[in-house]
């Protein structure tokens, strides 16, 4: 064991299992992509063909966070969202504070069922474009064209979630202030805030981190839920929602994972 540590905390060996990871985990990707867009000519539009392409993002995200795992690169404890697993998807409303673009796969992973509310640019990438449409993800343009699809993606009975600061933060600095969205569809809906925190001590991937740039390894992340709270019925108490969850995400953003 000694000896395994020794080689895996040698500079080069160590560049060559990140890189290496990247090119693993960019095949699984392609590899998704290309299952999403077979689903999507063999399957009609609707709810049969979203919970369909749920399972397969599901499945190859966690078989990547797996392999993250076991290449050393990742160490991500998400044992704590176990009550959320129990039962299967459920309708309801997750947010979550967004320190890095690996929060969605990390969530995927852990959470089958589930859609996100997306960045409209990342609909415009070659990668992960069909992957999205297929699950049914939604794109954020404006909250106006986001309420009734989300509406919808509830009441097919998985989980949505959103990233309240509407794009990640830069390491070491708090998260920036949340939109008001999530309130929004949580009174629609009259469905509960799920809150999410996530931790981490890694900068990979946050706000101005490039793509190919190596962070120290292995990133630590602990995904943990926080309280749930009630759909809000008036502006009172939506007002009250924002300020609650604006103040877990902060903490959750600043603090990193405990061992």
């Amino acid at each position: 064991m000694a000896l395994l540590s020794s080689i895996r905390g040698w500079q080069p060996f160590t560049a060559l299992r990140f890189y290496g990871s990247l090119a693993v985990t960019g095949l699984i990707f392609a590899g998704l992509d290309a299952g999403s867009y077979l689903l999507r000519r063999i399957r009609p539009e609707g709810v049969d063909r979203r919970r369909a392409g749920q399972r397969w993002l599901h499945a190859l995200s966690r078989l990547a966070v797996r392999y993250l795992h076991a290449a050393g690169i990742l160490d991500c404890d998400m044992s704590a969202l176990a009550p959320l697993q129990k039962d299967g998807p459920q309708p309801l409303v997750l947010v979550a504070n967004h320190p890095s673009r690996l929060d969605s796969l990390l969530l995927a992973s852990a959470l089958p069922g589930m859609t996100c509310v997306t960045k409209a640019s990342i609909w415009d990438r070659g990668v992960l474009g069909s992957t999205l449409r297929t699950a049914g993800y939604i794109r954020h343009d404006t909250l106006l064209r986001v309420l009734g699809p989300a509406t919808e993606r509830l009441r097919e009975g998985g989980p949505l979630l959103l990233f309240p600061e509407g794009t990640r933060a830069r390491a070491g600095a708090p998260p920036g202030p949340i939109q008001p969205g999530f309130a929004a569809i949580a009174q629609r809906t009259r469905l509960p805030v799920q809150v999410i925190l996530i931790e981490t001590d890694s900068p990979y991937l946050s706000q101005g981190w490039p793509f190919l740039k190596r962070p120290p390894l292995p990133m630590r992340y602990r995904i943990k839920p926080g309280p749930r709270l009630p759909a809000p019925t008036d502006e009172t108490s939506g007002r009250a929602l924002l300020a609650e969850v604006e103040t877990l995400l902060t903490r959750a953003g600043i603090q990193p994972p405990t061992a």
